[in-house]
């Protein structure tokens, strides 16, 4: 999975990246879409908690 969107450039959060979804998604089968789905999902979640703490610390 991640060495076909590495390949073209497009990263996950867990390899250490930004997150970029903007690609057309490879031919999959349903369980491996829905993992995808859900790494980007988590990925999406733990930034937006850090972006969510910079919020708080620069309204102190």
């Amino acid at each position: 999975m991640c060495g076909e969107c590495c390949r073209e450039g497009h990263h996950h959060e867990h390899h250490g990246h930004g997150i970029c979804m903007d690609y057309h998604m490879p031919l999959m089968d349903v369980e491996e879409e829905i993992k995808m789905l859900e790494e980007y999902k988590e990925a999406l979640n733990k930034r937006l908690e850090k972006v969510n703490k910079r919020l708080e610390a620069l309204k102190r």
